[in-house]
């Protein structure tokens, strides 16, 4: 149950899960203990292994960076339609109670889209690469596997930083998207109901005039009778 609940938590508010998870990752980068497990199996492979290794984590740093930067201009798009879709129904809607939840779910879709936005935006902000430069020759020729080993484990914590924040740009977009969605939903359905309820008075009042009309033919017909019958 406490599973489940955490779930529904994560999948609404994820950016603070996000702040919480990432600051559990760099605890443990900086924690040598934490890391210990791992590094003692990773030190079972070879130097040229574990290079290998390093190489395809920096390359798939450089991919999630560039997919969570292009993420930004899809989301200022977004913000955009968000802008002038909500703006343009809620001027056009009648009088209801239902305005200020429109209003207020629109402002909620804003606030997502907006947290996605600034998370995506921490892409462009450097994280720390392990495995490259003039230090790690130097330690690669001191310690050698054991220092790639750790190299290697601290990378994939920071790539698992990037993956993170990827995924909550993503959660936290599709939250605004699905907020949006709602709120036009609703405003489509007001509309429609104003134009059942106008359409009902028109008829009802092209039915009056009719009735009217029929009754003032019907009296001009008695005055015409009248007349011829009293020359």
């Amino acid at each position: 149950m406490m599973n489940f609940i955490y779930r529904v938590f994560e999948e609404l508010l994820p950016f603070l899960t996000f702040i919480e998870n990432k600051r559990n990752i760099m605890a443990k980068v900086n924690n040598e203990d934490a890391m210990e497990s791992t590094v003692v199996r990773y030190k079972k492979l070879t130097a040229d292994n574990l290079s290998s290794r390093i190489a395809e984590e920096h390359k798939r740093a450089i991919n999630i960076d560039e997919k969570t930067s292009k993420f930004t201009l899809g989301l200022s798009v977004s913000l955009t339609v968000l802008a002038a879709a909500s703006s343009s129904f809620v001027k056009f809607l009648p009088n209801s109670e239902h305005i200020t939840t429109i209003s207020v779910i629109c402002g909620g879709a804003a606030l997502y889209m907006l947290a996605a936005g600034i998370i995506a935006l921490g892409s462009l902000k450097t994280l720390p690469t392990y495995g490259y430069g003039t230090e790690h020759e130097i330690f690669l020729k001191e310690r050698g596997v054991s220092y790639l080993a750790e190299a290697l484990c601290a990378q994939e914590f920071m790539n698992n930083v990037r993956q993170l924040r990827n995924e909550v740009a993503y959660q936290s977009l599709r939250n605004g998207f699905f907020m949006l969605f709602f709120a036009l939903s609703i405003s489509v359905l007001l509309l429609g109901g104003v134009i059942n309820k106008t359409k009902l008075e028109d008829a009802s009042i092209s039915s009056s005039l009719i009735k009217s009309n029929q009754n003032s033919q019907m009296i001009k017909n008695k005055k015409s009778n009248t007349a011829s019958k009293n020359p």
